[in-house]
This record gives structure tokens, C-alpha cells and sequence, in this order.
């Protein structure tokens, strides 16, 4: 048996001499050229409308697929927090992947050009009656400490607001390694922030996502945040945020009050703030 070790190593060592390379040799052939992705994107300028979304698949390939139809990407689509609002999506893939974000819809159209793909999906579309980081700068911010008390007004700067030493503002945040459209508000030890929006025309239901903005943030902490929502000053959700949790999707029935102008009001607090930077982004849908 001792004989036939070396044997079988030298067999293993070759066959695996032979996969890398058949892998080296094939894997020219595997990559979508230029030619290619020209002719995809020349199909999704064609058909595109207004209003439509623009996804690629694998995720990986996003940067080159910006790198051809970036033009036709706004910041709301390149940061978008999910695809309730769009009634088509283009999907530009490669090696048969498919994005989340078409998950089991059926494709209306597909197309095949060169070794990228192009796919149209369509759907219903939510409405939307007030999108909270469209509308930042006509939010109301303040602090206080957590158990309450006297409110601090924070002062407007730039796009933001500026608390103390934070800044608080609407921006494309980074968010489970993808871009996220939303409003960064980092916490302070002890005391809450406020964001409060008056006369919001309301929806049916209130949608939002939380996470922690930068990997580096990430990487040097993990506490949690603290985030409530609060419609004419009664709290209808207290939600914890940690990195795990990478892009937390809530929703609020607002069924009631559909059709009227209603305060909401944000409040984001942390036990240990030290590399929170907390962002959300919330919208009130028909």
C-alpha cells in the first residue's frame, strides 16, 4: 500500500495539471466581449421608458454593465431598496444568472446577444405618496436625551442638518456591500435624534429599510441601534438594527389614515455609538 501512495499523488498532482489547464484554456471563451454588451445595451436604450429599472446579474458584473448604460441610471435606481415601485426591470446578465431583484417573476421578453443576455420584466407597481430621503431637507431635527426632555434644534447645513459633531443628511449610502439611497443619521451617547416630517400625505402602509452605512464601521463594531417610528407623537415601531442584519426591511399599516396628512417622526438612538452610522430610508405607499 506504502508503493502505491506516491502513484496515486503523482495521478492526483496530473489530473489537476489537466483541469487548471482546461480552465486557463476555456475561460477566454466564457468572457462577454465588448461586441457583446454594446449589443445588450443598444436592445435596453431601445425599449427603455421613464421610470423603468436597470439591474445586472451577477452582481459583480454591475460595474461594467454602469460602464454601458450608466447613463440611463439615476441615483434613486443605482440605490433603489427594492422594486415595488417599478412596473418593468431590464435585467443585463451573464453565465445564466438571475438578480434578486426579478426573483420568480416571468420574463415578458428575453433576448440573447453574444454571451449577455437581456430580459424584461413587468409587474404591478406600488404608488408612492411621500418618500422621506426625497423630502429630507423639510424634516424638523433635534435631539434630546433618551429618557426625553428639552429638545436640541440641530441647524441646517449643506443638505444636512449638523448635531453637535454629526451630521445628519440625505446620501448614497453603502449598505451590505450594495449602494442604498437613504439618510445617514449616526447616533450620539445618551441621546436620540429626531427627524419629524409634518403633513405627510399618507399611504396605505409605511415601508423602510435600516443598516449600518460603510464596511469599515462594520468591521470595527457591532452594536446595536435603536430606531422607532412614531405617527402623531404614538409609537407604532421599535426596531434594533445590527450588522447582520444588513438591509432590515419594516412596514407600519397606515390603512386608517390613507388619504390625510399626518407627523411622522424617526428617533435613532445606540447604547455604544462608536462606529454606528446608522442610515434608513422609508416611504409611505398607496
Amino acid at each position: 500500500m506504502k508503493g502505491k501512495a506516491p502513484i496515486f499523488f503523482v495521478a492526483a498532482l496530473a489530473l489537476l495539471a489537466i483541469v487548471e489547464t482546461a480552465n486557463a484554456l476555456l475561460a477566454p471563451w466564457r468572457v462577454a466581449g465588448e461586441a457583446d454588451w454594446a449589443a445588450a445595451a443598444a436592445e435596453v436604450r431601445a425599449g427603455f421608458r421613464d421610470g423603468d429599472l436597470i439591474v445586472f446579474a451577477p452582481y459583480w458584473a454591475d460595474q461594467h454593465g454602469r460602464a454601458v448604460l450608466g447613463d440611463k441610471m439615476t441615483l434613486e435606481m443605482a440605490g433603489h431598496a427594492d422594486t415595488d415601485r417599478y412596473r418593468r426591470i431590464w435585467q443585463v446578465s451573464i453565465r445564466g444568472a438571475q438578480a434578486p431583484d426579478v426573483g420568480a417573476l416571468k420574463a415578458a421578453h428575453r433576448s440573447q446577444h453574444g454571451k449577455v443576455a437581456v430580459a424584461l420584466f413587468e409587474k404591478d407597481a406600488v404608488e408612492i405618496s411621500y418618500d422621506f430621503t426625497a423630502h429630507a431637507d423639510e424634516a424638523r431635527v433635534t435631539q434630546s436625551t433618551i429618557a426625553g426632555g428639552n429638545e436640541t434644534p440641530c441647524y441646517r447645513n449643506g443638505e444636512g442638518f449638523r448635531c453637535g459633531a454629526l451630521q445628519i443628511e440625505p446620501r448614497t449610502l453603502e449598505i451590505d456591500y450594495q449602494p442604498r439611497r437613504g439618510i445617514l443619521a449616526p447616533p450620539e451617547g445618551g441621546r436620540s435624534t429626531r427627524l419629524e416630517f409634518a403633513d405627510v400625505p399618507m399611504g396605505r402602509t409605511l415601508v423602510g429599510y435600516t443598516g449600518i452605512h460603510d464596511y469599515f464601521s462594520r468591521k470595527n463594531a457591532d452594536g446595536p441601534v435603536d430606531f422607532k417610528v412614531l405617527l402623531d407623537g404614538q409609537e407604532r415601531l421599535a426596531q434594533r438594527t445590527v450588522n447582520a442584519d444588513g438591509y432590515k426591511r419594516f412596514s407600519v399599516d397606515t390603512a386608517a389614515l390613507a388619504g390625510q396628512k399626518h407627523t411622522v417622526r424617526f428617533e435613532i438612538s445606540a447604547p455604544d455609538p462608536a462606529w454606528r452610522t446608522f442610515g434608513f430610508h422609508v416611504e409611505s405607499r398607496k
